[in-house]
């Protein structure tokens, strides 16, 4: 517990509170001849001296027992702890058990977790619900321990008053940082985590600890930095972690993953894409990020960066794999799956769930720096967007209630309808071949509808005022249908054309509201702001290839890729959050 050492270089070793004792331990509970180290026909023992002294080793009642070399022991004697070893090197097993630093494991639960501070195990028990009987609690850089009950039972009470005197205390006497356990925060505040959709306020941040003792937190697990409430700070104003170095992360106080660098500094809008399974939503945005990079800083003078390269490592290899690949079979994005490589487990309202991971890209313009903002884009699975899948467990699509921008992408080749009216017009595989999934379309866009009322409390009748992006995606196949010239330029002398932005919608809609109705009508019930926009990411038919298991798919061919509008709705969107970095003209 103090981190002194004591090296038994004679033997025999006596341990008791009496004056001739080798260590000596003042306490009423240890006698004055106590317990000895000793040596006996070649093996080293630890035993007891008197017949109603008692010790724990290793979380056993003991009476005698060998000691082994080069083997851990952790040892109770009366109030007193202690980690044994017979070693030859005592310096560097030293330097390896980590002082206050203390990990706990249940196998009945399966819970492993640390190194947290002792202070922080009564707290940590009572949010893992474990049971201190049967929780083993050990000293990180040990391979022992003993039962967190027998620790609590002498230094549990102190732990708590120790608490209740930091609640107390004026800021200069509390520790430097905050108990690494606390209560749930209320879902409030001006800011919103992009990874779980909560709300909290600034003052409510958590920073990410730097120095490697502090490793392990209780909520992220043992391979994570420690999150804390910064009470300590530099002369530069940075957050000090309990040993005294500098923080520069800070993490949501809901979820605890880390926040994008700058995340206090600039708005963050959450852009969300919905749509069906298969719909292309991955091809979509992959696509997206390019051509909006390329059009924001050609027609505006704006830079869209990545905010995150770390968490945005996934979108920028699919965008990599579409535009760099040599044939069909390179550039085939894979389904996103339902909770797989686009999502990780977080805890959200007391719970561990999947959530998709946010690809957060920042904004920026040397003309307008203090309008400089973040985006926040999800690669859903379509599964996500179903009835009955949105669970408290399952949350993975509810960030469309915290939009700035909602972009429904509808996919022609699903709807039969659709199909019918292609049929004859275009000879793409994906219209000729036989649909071998139905066409859901409508219900997800209603269940879209859905859970934005029932998260944001509204009635069967009130529709938001966020902005919805009708995406009537693979137009390639269809936009001769409706005239490719009487689409107006929507970006002209660096401003977008509001007019042209109009008069496009309405001629989409003419188009899409014979043909799906349910669409037109879900849409315009959900939304106050309703735009209907042409999209494709590829510019042109897939084609078939074999894949090396011999299977055949359909895939972008990399030597026709004609992106076709793809920035216009993201563009319009933008215009709306932030008109100082997109302007507009009527």
């Amino acid at each position: 517990m103090t981190g002194e050492l004591r090296e038994i270089a004679q033997m025999p070793f006596e341990i008791g509170s009496g004056e001739a004792s080798d260590l000596r331990i003042m306490d009423e509970r240890v006698s004055d001849r106590h317990c000895v180290i000793l040596e006996a026909k070649g093996k080293t023992y630890i035993a007891r001296r008197d017949r109603q002294a008692s010790f724990i080793l290793d979380g056993q009642e003991c009476e005698s027992s060998v000691l082994v070399p080069s083997t851990d022991y952790f040892v109770k004697i009366g109030p007193k702890f202690f980690a044994l070893r017979g070693t030859r090197d005592v310096e560097q097993w030293k330097d390896r058990v980590k002082l206050n630093s203390w990990r706990l494991e249940n196998q009945e639960s399966g819970f492993s977790g640390g190194p947290y501070p002792v202070r922080s195990l009564p707290q940590v028990m009572r949010q893992q619900q474990l049971d201190p009987k049967s929780t083993i609690v050990y000293l990180d850089g040990m391979m022992t321990g003993i039962f967190l009950s027998q620790l609590l039972d002498e230094i549990g009470a102190q732990l708590e008053l120790d608490a209740e005197t930091e609640a107390l205390e004026a800021p200069s006497g509390q520790p430097e940082f905050a108990p690494l356990v606390e209560a749930e925060l209320p879902d409030e505040g001006a800011l919103t985590c992009p990874v779980c959709w909560l709300h909290f306020e600034k003052g409510d941040v958590m920073h990410v600890a730097v120095h490697e003792a502090l490793k392990g937190d209780p909520i992220m697990g043992e391979d994570a930095m420690q999150r804390f409430k910064a009470r300590s700070f530099n002369d530069r104003g940075q957050a000090l972690d309990g040993m005294g170095l500098a923080s520069t992360d800070i993490a949501c106080p809901h979820c605890r993953r880390k926040l994008p660098p700058g995340f206090l500094d600039v708005p963050h809008h959450i852009f969300s894409i919905v749509g069906a399974p298969q719909a292309g939503k991955s091809y979509y945005l992959s696509v997206l990020i390019k051509t909006l990079q390329d059009s924001l800083f050609n027609n505006f003078g704006v830079v869209l960066d990545d905010a995150d390269p770390t968490a945005n490592a996934m979108l920028n290899q699919m965008k990599t794999q579409l535009f760099s690949a040599s044939d069909p079979e390179s550039a085939y994005l894979i389904k996103t799956s339902f909770e797989g490589e686009m999502y990780e487990l977080f805890r959200r309202q007391g719970r561990r769930v999947k959530l998709p991971k946010p690809f957060i890209f920042s904004v920026s313009s040397n003309h307008h720096a203090a309008d400089t903002c973040s985006l926040v884009f999800y690669d859903n699975a379509g599964e996500h967007f179903q009835p009955g899948v949105d669970t408290t467990e399952s949350p993975g699509a509810q960030h469309i209630a915290s939009s700035a921008a909602i972009f429904f992408l509808f996919d022609p080749t699903y709807n039969a309808a659709f199909r019918r009216k292609l049929r004859n017009f275009s000879d793409d595989p994906q219209i000729s071949a036989k649909a071998n999934h139905l066409d859901q379309q409508d219900v997800i866009l209603s269940e879209t509808k859905v859970r934005i009322r029932k998260i944001l409390g509204l009635g069967p009748r009130d529709r938001i005022t966020t902005p919805l992006a009708l995406l009537l995606g693979k137009c390639d196949t269809w936009i001769d249908l409706v005239g490719r010239d009487k689409l107006r330029e929507p970006v002209r002398d660096g401003s977008i054309d509001v007019g042209a932005i109009d008069a496009n919608s309405a001629l989409i809609r003419d188009f899409l509201a014979p043909i799906c109705p349910s669409i037109v009508g879900s849409a315009e019930s959900l939304s106050s702001d309703v735009k209907y926009f042409p999209v494709s990411p590829l510019g042109h038919s897939p084609v078939k290839f074999t894949d090396s298991t011999g299977a055949e798919k359909l895939g972008p061919d990399p030597m026709q890729l004609n992106p076709l509008f793809m920035e216009i709705p993201s563009l319009w969107a933008l215009s709306k959050v932030a008109p100082s970095l997109v302007p507009t003209f009527s």
